[in-house]
């Protein structure tokens, strides 16, 4: 795992691991999943984006494993209410959080302890028509300031943006059940990732950090912790250390 700079108050790390692996090792990664884990592969109708599920919840099992110190293939996951994942009640997780995004073929695990985490990693599309989406996606703030960079520096910022509003989101456990134009993050050259503003909770900027994540040319990536949680906010899911 690979410490992120600025985060170590609360041990931010992240791993990048390709999806495609030997066969051997497919066996081995789909053989830690559980049967509802299994079922939903199945239900993926696309051979590709099945095995990339099923190799990817393996990863996910083993990285896990080796930090909470179990067997892969008895760790059992629950979902939030918008179905962000964490590890259940009675595993040795010391306040341990996950989040897993995945994009061209790469997956992005990132885990803190004591705070809530979210990630995402895109894979940068040069051909994107990035507009349509940035107007419906996207701040007035942040369009403004997307639309008056630079035409050269605007799909750059547009995956910047987007990363770092996901990012967010995930952490945050709300999913698209609080609008994406309903808070601003930094996306200018130069600027270093921040949340700039929340219309419905301005006390959210105080409280979260983003930060860009270092990943292959090709690929754009973003991370988000709630530096500041609230009384009780990091409870679901945790146990008490016993070790």
């Amino acid at each position: 795992m690979i410490p992120v700079a600025g985060l170590e108050a609360v041990r931010a790390q992240y791993r990048l691991e390709p999806l495609q692996r030997p066969e051997q090792e497919k066996t081995r990664l789909i053989g830690y999943l559980s049967e509802a884990e299994l079922r939903r592969g199945a239900r993926l109708l696309d051979s590709g984006k099945r095995e990339e599920f099923l190799v990817g919840r393996g990863l996910l099992r083993e990285i896990l494993a080796g930090l909470v110190v179990e067997e892969p293939g008895r760790l059992v996951f629950a979902e939030g209410q918008f179905g962000k994942p964490y590890l259940a009640a009675g595993q040795v997780a010391e306040g341990l959080r996950f989040n897993v995004s995945h994009a061209g073929g790469q997956l992005l695990v990132a885990v803190c302890y004591g705070a809530e985490i979210g990630v995402d990693l895109e894979e940068v599309r040069q051909d994107l028509a990035f507009r349509p989406m940035a107007e419906r996606y996207f701040s007035v703030r942040e369009r403004e300031e997307l639309f008056g960079l630079d035409p050269r520096q605007q799909l750059e910022a547009f995956y910047r943006c987007w990363t770092r509003k996901e990012a967010y989101m995930k952490a945050a456990g709300s999913g698209f059940s609080q609008p994406s134009t309903g808070f601003d993050v930094s996306l200018r050259p130069g600027e270093p990732a921040a949340l700039l503003g929340h219309g419905a909770d301005p006390t959210e900027v105080n409280r979260w950090r983003l930060a860009d994540l270092p990943v292959p040319a090709g690929y754009c990536a973003a991370l988000a912790v709630n530096s500041s949680p609230r009384r009780g906010e990091v409870g679901r899911g945790d146990v008490p250390s016993n070790c």
